[in-house]
């Protein structure tokens, strides 16, 4: 059709809408459907003749308006006369339309799934088409019979295109309204929608196909992050990417990498360090709808498809799925234990996505314990990412100072590093809060106290320094001096374990954490009670998990208080309590590193896990000379009269702390407070009875 250039934008939308509305009529004069749907076509006979001109939401068209024989006559053959002029269809011109086009080459589409995905755009874009579709689809109360009567196909052919496992769904073109609720034959709320991401881009125009799937995916991730900020992976970091290097050279088809772990522990950085490593990109998909706002399951696996055939060409290409629960989660009953979490939609389906992709997927998620095991099976690799280690965390500290230009020593560094396991951005967030308030380090260790909670994550433990631990301030039979050195012993072995028993406060932890030190190893403790749960079966899920969290990390498990966990079973009054230690024993005996058992009741320890450890050594109270000794070491002076039996290096640790606290250094004192520890032990603290008198 000839425009003059006089011509409005408004008329000319108002030339272009009516020109597709006669298009799709003259189908539809043309199908078996005619007879249903006359009426319709002839209430917008004016419409096609020019003579409505107005805006075509503002139109109403009475399809209930009665025809006497004459009149009906009449307009019928004006109809047919009509629409012969409407033998071709006019493309939008400003270029939307060409989206449809670079969808069929890029994906291989024919002519008819071509002409269904015009339809889809234009309807979005043409009041008057989607009127009358939706017209359309109530007269003939079928998607697909409105579809083949508006493209002028067979209703057959229209019902495969538009069925699950169609080009146009496969590919994550088109959706179909997930809870079977539509109003409309098509848009955002209609049976057949546009994908997500392909309705954020469809309706603007672009210089060529690479442009618009560069428009449909975004650009790949990047990260500042390095491969040495994750060596706390250990070997599943180096297998992960050796992996995804090998499914690339190999076009591998389902594989599919599962990162998991608490909040915040960096899994989304780690994909694309990873990806770096490995020398490939990757891209973000499904993290919002088209508005910007949270998408649906639905959209998600749509984005996911999409992105799956957009890169099916890439060398090098990934697709991160971030936050992965609300897709991989499966149908949960409102009373379970993770109540208001289910997943709509077959999950053969959801298996088969995960078996068939052809770029590797890495999935992101924080918890489990709501996806299908079927899925989960399907994994090609499953790694945990926890908190990293010191060293690491050292490195993390340096770069978020660095980079929000907040100028703190190293010693700060060494003390956040010590105290705080934060990923990369805690620790930024942190530093720049500090920076903007003008505070220093504790400014940051402020910022960081109210998002640690929120995260469950607390102050770490203090690592020990050699220097921390003086064997001679040690009661114990064997000679720990020496022992020390042979277990760090280039040449010997690391499978080894030690149970370390005895009153509390003699040195039992801390030499454990003195070998793990001269040893190179991080230190992973944990209390009996972090291990222990309530519920039925979590406690071995617990031990299970502490078990391969050391051996990842290659770090020195400590479990205190032991006896907790591997009481004697003899005396088990319910199942869980003899599981529970046997699951203890089956990881004790097959662990390969270092492992530290401490506890203060010995005699109720399960005299199989006796068995199971390489060496039990006995802490005892401090002798009369390892307590004047232990004064001078902790108090700086020398005691000034005898010291109370049953002293251990904890007490000395507390009164040290209330000496500093209260400023007072009198030997005298000292040895007072001393006293009121054994007491409140019940040691004795001086003889009872009387004493000969030698002349």
């Amino acid at each position: 059709m000839r425009r003059h250039r006089t011509h409005g934008k408004a008329q000319v939308a108002s030339d272009i809408a009516r020109q597709q509305l006669g298009w799709y009529m003259r189908n539809c004069a043309s199908s078996p459907a005619y007879g249903l749907l006359e009426r319709l076509m002839l209430t917008r006979l004016d419409r096609l003749k020019g003579e409505q001109d107005s805006d075509p939401d503002e139109i109403e068209f009475d399809v209930d308006a009665s025809f006497n024989a004459r009149d009906l006559s009449c307009r019928r053959r004006e109809l047919r006369h009509v629409l012969k002029k409407y033998d071709a269809i006019v493309p939008c011109d400003d270029g939307a339309e060409l989206n449809a086009f670079f969808a069929r080459d890029k994906f291989g589409l024919d002519e008819i799934d071509t002409e269904i995905l015009l339809l889809l755009l234009r309807y979005e874009r043409n009041g008057d088409l989607e009127q009358f579709a939706d017209e359309v689809l109530q007269r003939l109360h079928a998607p697909a019979r409105a579809v083949a009567a508006v493209l002028g196909v067979d209703w057959r052919e229209a019902r495969n295109r538009i069925a699950v496992g169609s080009p146009l769904i496969t590919t994550g073109l088109i959706c179909i309204s997930e809870d079977g609720c539509y109003s409309g034959l098509a848009g955002q709320s209609g049976y057949l929608q546009l994908a997500r991401p392909l309705r954020k881009v469809v309706q603007r125009s672009y210089a060529s196909r690479q442009e618009w799937v560069a428009a449909l995916i975004g650009e790949p991730l990047a990260t500042h992050l390095g491969w040495q900020d994750f060596e706390h992976l250990g070997a599943s970091r180096d297998l992960a990417a050796k992996l995804i290097a090998g499914a690339n050279r190999a076009g591998a088809r389902g594989v599919n990498i599962l990162l998991h772990g608490p909040v915040g522990t960096g899994k989304t950085e780690f994909t694309k360090v990873l990806a770096a490593q490995a020398g490939m990109k990757i891209w973000s998909v499904g993290e919002t709808d088209d508005d910007g706002g949270e998408p649906t399951r639905g959209e998600r696996l749509a984005a996911l498809k999409l992105a799956q055939r957009l890169l099916a060409k890439q060398d090098g290409a990934l697709i991160l799925l971030d936050e992965a629960e609300d897709v991989l989660s499966s149908e949960v009953s409102f009373l379970g234990p993770f109540p208001g979490r289910r997943r709509d939609g077959s999950k053969v389906y959801l298996n088969r996505l995960v078996e068939q992709n052809s770029i590797p997927i890495l999935w992101t998620c924080n918890e489990l314990a709501g996806i299908d095991p079927a899925v989960l099976r399907r994994m090609t690799v499953a790694i945990e990412v926890k908190t990293p280690t010191r060293p690491v965390r050292a490195r993390i500290w340096r770069r978020a100072l660095a980079e929000t230009e907040l100028r703190l020593g190293e010693d700060a560094v060494d003390r956040l590093s010590r105290h705080y396991a934060v990923p990369p951005a805690i620790a930024t967030n942190a530093a720049r809060a500090a920076l903007l308030s003008g505070g220093g380090e504790a400014a940051v260790e402020e910022a960081m106290g109210g998002v640690l909670q929120l995260l469950g994550n607390g102050v770490c433990p203090a690592d020990a320094d050699a220097s921390d631990f003086a064997a001679s301030l040690v009661n114990s039979a064997e000679d720990l001096k020496a022992l020390t050195e042979r277990l760090v012993e280039p040449s010997a072995s690391r499978r080894w374990s030690l149970c370390l028993y005895g009153p509390p406060g003699t040195g039992k932890s801390q030499f454990a954490r003195h070998l793990a030190v001269r040893l190179g190893m991080e230190v992973m403790q944990q209390r009996a009670s972090d291990l222990l749960s309530c519920w039925v079966g979590e406690s071995e899920k617990q031990i299970a998990a502490a078990f391969q969290t050391a051996r990842a990390r290659r770090a020195m498990l400590i479990i205190d208080e032991a006896d907790s966990l591997l009481s004697d079973r003899r005396e088990a009054v319910r199942s869980w309590e003899v599981t529970q230690v046997n699951e203890m024993l089956t990881w004790m005996e097959s662990h390969p590193l270092p492992f530290v058992c401490t506890t203060n009741l010995m005699d109720r320890l399960d005299q199989a896990s006796l068995r199971r450890f390489t060496l039990k050594l006995r802490f005892d109270a401090l002798g009369a000379q390892q307590a004047a000794l232990a004064f001078e070491h902790f108090f700086g002076v020398t005691a000034s009269r005898r010291l109370a039996d049953g002293l251990t290096p904890g007490d000395f640790v507390t009164v040290r702390r209330k000496r500093d606290l209260l400023g007072a250094n009198d030997p005298s004192l000292l040895a007072d407070w001393l006293d009121q520890e054994a007491e409140a032990k019940g040691a004795r603290t001086q003889p009872i009875g009387f004493a000969a008198t030698h002349r």
